[in-house]
């Protein structure tokens, strides 16, 4: 295992911003960067400390001194010019400004016309609880996907836009998990194929990934970890279909009816199939979804190849 950051390294990072003034610096920076010159070498605009003084509720120069001095190193570094972004500086302010450090989201539960791929009833409802999107079957009691969500993903957007937009996301981590990059920090990932936990033959077997550094960790059918493949993307597109528009119901629909689906050729070998009309696209990977071949084979109506 990757080492761990510092406990007091941590608490020292995060006291800092246990105060509302540093929190509106670190807004006016911010704004700050809505002006700035996108083609600057910069990423990061820099502040003289009279900008900073006029955008900012303080009662002196010196109690602003004294909270740039804070957070000086750690969220902002001094130049030549001022004080602009660190990268830690950036980020954190990124995630107050979005609300999803601000708890759960408002979002009522959704019905929708898909059955359950557990006990096959029309109950599904599409709930959000703590940052986490569900499809939910009131039958069964079962509960699929969790796929995160931020305040800022809900607001302005219906419930057809936010399983759209959640989606997208999910979609996206499993890419930068392939790609041996976690979506959060970026930190080196650990991934294999695992046999699935799930009383469902089209779900026999399920990918599972864990960032070493901060332990993101998410799982799913390697059929869904795959459909982004270029070999995929290509097989679907030739037949008309764009599977980057595929929502979850979409995209769960075809492994649940058989029509994507995974299975073992050999110790440390398998195969990825992906079924549409008359075609199949084979994807050979091993444990970490590492793609070594790729084979399209015409089938006849039954699903047998010819």
């Amino acid at each position: 295992m990757a080492p761990m950051i510092e406990n007091e390294d941590a608490a020292a990072a995060f006291g800092i911003l246990a105060d509302t003034t540093r929190i509106a610096i670190l807004r006016a920076f911010a704004r700050a960067l809505e002006g700035a010159d996108v083609g600057s070498n910069d990423p990061f605009p820099a502040l003289a400390f009279s900008e900073v003084y006029d955008r900012v509720d303080v009662d002196s120069t010196s109690q602003l001194s004294y909270h740039l001095e804070q957070l000086d190193g750690t969220y902002l570094r001094r130049t030549d010019d001022g004080w602009t972004f660190t990268f830690a500086g950036e980020s954190i302010v990124r995630l107050v400004l979005s609300g999803a450090y601000a708890g759960d989201v408002d979002f009522d539960p959704v019905p929708v016309d898909t059955p359950c791929p557990i006990c096959d009833a029309e109950a599904l409802r599409v709930v959000v609880e703590d940052l986490l999107l569900f499809w939910a079957c009131e039958d069964c009691e079962r509960r699929m996907g969790g796929l995160p969500v931020t305040p800022a993903q809900v607001r302005g957007r219906d419930p057809e836009g936010v399983l759209s937009s959640a989606t997208a996301r999910m979609v996206t981590r499993y890419w930068r998990f392939r790609e041996n990059a976690c979506p959060d920090c970026g930190g080196a990932v650990e991934l294999e194929l695992q046999e699935s936990a799930a009383s469902v033959d089209a779900l026999e077997w399920t990918a599972v990934g864990c960032c070493r550094q901060c332990r993101r960790s998410i799982h799913g059918p390697p059929s869904i970890w795959l459909v982004s493949h270029p070999a995929s993307v290509a097989f679907h597109w030739d037949r008309g279909v764009d599977v980057r528009t595929f929502g979850f119901r979409e995209l769960t629909g075809r492994v649940t009816a058989g029509r994507w689906g995974t299975n073992r050729v050999d110790a440390g070998e398998y195969r990825v199939t992906y079924r549409l009309e008359d075609a199949e696209l084979r994807l050979t990977v091993d444990e970490t979804l590492s793609v070594s071949s790729t084979a399209r084979v015409r089938t006849d109506p039954s699903g047998d190849p010819d």
